[in-house]
C-alpha cells in the first residue's frame, strides 16, 4: 500500500509543476506595456510621415521598424504560452528555458550593438544616436532603474510581512536606496531633466562638466579599473552565492531553504554579468579598441541594470503564491 501511495505521489509531481501567481500577472503587465509602447512607437512614426508628406520633414524610418518589432513580439507573447512558462512555472524544463533565454539575450545585445555601430556612418555618429543626450542608452537605463526601484520595495514589504525578523527589510530598504544613489547619477540629480548650468567649482573639476560625483577628478581616473573590478566581484557572487546557500540551508526546513533561495541570484544568469564583466575588462584594459570605446561601457551599465531588475522580478515572483499547474494546460491572468 504504502508502495503505491509512493508511486501516485512521483507520478503526480512528474505531471505537475509549480506555477506562480505573480509570474502570471508579470507576463499580463509585460505584454501590456510591450504593445503599450509598441503603438506610442507607431504613432510617433505616423506623425513623422505626416509632417514629411505636408513639409518634408525628415521622417526616421526606424521608428516604424521598432513599432513592428514590439507589436509583433506583444501579439507572439499572448498567442504562445513560453511567456508563461518563463515568468511562473518552477520545473526542469522551464529552468532549461530560463537559461536558453537569458543566452539569448546575450546574443540579441551583441547583435544590437553591432548593428547600429555597422550602420552609423562613424563613430560620432554612432555615438550621438546612441549615447547622446536623450539617446537610446541614457534613458533605457533610466526606466531600468526606476522599475528595480519599484520591485525592490514591494520585497521590503513582502519581507516585513512574511518575517518577524525586521533586519532582512531593512536590508532591502538599503538596495533602495543604492539604486536611489544610481539613479540620481545616471540623471545628474536632475541636471538632464531641468538642464540647469553646472556650478563653476564642479564643471572644473567634472571630467564630463555635470553634476555628478562619479565623473569627478581622482575618481574619474580610476573609473574604468574600479568598474572592472566591481563587475568581476558581481559576477563572482552570482555563481557562487546560490551555491554556497544551497550547501548552508541542506539542514534546514523547506521553508527556510525556499525563501533564501528566492532572495539568491539566479545560477542561470551569469552570461548575462558575464556579458557586463567581459565589456568592463575591454574598456577598462583598452583591448579590441578597434570594436569597443570607452562610451561602450555604458552598454554594461544598461545590461547589467537590466540583469538586476530580472532577478528582482525573480525574487518578487517567488515570494508570491503558488499553485499546482498541468504543463501543456493554458493559463489566463487571475
Amino acid at each position: 500500500m504504502a508502495s503505491a501511495l509512493n508511486f501516485h505521489f512521483i507520478v503526480r509531481a512528474s505531471c505537475v509543476s509549480l506555477r506562480y501567481v505573480r509570474g502570471i500577472q508579470l507576463k499580463s503587465w509585460f505584454l501590456t506595456g510591450l504593445l503599450g509602447i509598441g503603438g506610442v512607437c507607431g504613432l510617433v512614426a505616423f506623425i513623422q510621415l505626416v509632417l514629411w508628406i505636408v513639409s518634408g520633414t525628415a521622417a526616421d524610418s526606424g521608428w516604424w521598424v521598432l513599432a513592428l518589432v514590439l507589436l509583433a513580439l506583444g501579439v507572439w507573447g499572448r498567442a504562445s504560452g513560453v511567456l508563461v512558462r518563463l515568468l511562473a512555472d518552477d520545473d526542469p524544463g522551464a529552468n532549461r528555458a530560463r537559461q536558453v533565454a537569458v543566452w539569448l539575450l546575450v546574443v540579441a545585445m551583441v547583435l544590437l550593438i553591432m548593428g547600429l555601430k555597422l550602420s552609423s556612418p562613424d563613430l560620432d555618429a554612432y555615438k550621438r544616436l546612441v549615447f547622446g543626450e536623450g539617446g537610446l542608452v541614457e534613458w533605457g537605463q533610466v526606466l531600468l532603474l526606476v522599475a528595480a526601484i519599484r520591485v525592490s520595495w514591494l520585497i521590503g514589504d513582502d519581507l516585513f510581512r512574511r518575517l518577524d525578523d525586521a533586519r532582512p527589510g531593512w536590508l532591502a530598504r538599503g538596495f533602495v536606496a543604492l539604486l536611489g544613489l544610481l539613479l540620481l547619477e545616471e540623471l545628474a540629480w536632475g541636471q538632464v531633466i531641468f538642464s540647469w548650468q553646472t556650478p563653476e567649482a564642479i564643471r572644473t573639476i567634472n571630467a564630463q562638466q555635470e553634476t555628478t560625483l562619479h565623473n569627478i577628478g581622482w575618481f574619474q581616473d580610476r573609473l574604468d579599473g574600479f568598474t572592472f573590478l566591481a563587475m568581476l566581484v558581481v559576477l563572482l557572487a552570482v555563481v557562487l552565492a546560490p551555491q554556497v546557500a544551497r550547501r548552508l540551508l541542506r539542514h534546514q526546513s523547506p521553508e527556510q531553504r525556499s525563501l533564501v533561495l528566492a532572495l539568491m541570484p539566479a545560477s542561470y544568469s551569469w552570461p548575462l554579468f558575464l556579458f557586463v564583466a567581459v565589456i568592463a575588462y575591454c574598456v577598462a584594459t583598452q583591448s579590441f579598441s578597434e570594436l569597443l570605446h570607452n562610451r561602450d561601457q555604458e552598454w554594461g551599465e544598461l545590461v547589467l541594470y537590466g540583469s538586476a531588475l530580472l532577478l528582482l522580478l525573480r525574487t518578487r515572483v517567488l515570494l508570491g503564491t503558488a499553485e499546482w499547474h498541468a504543463p501543456g494546460s493554458e493559463a489566463e491572468a487571475p
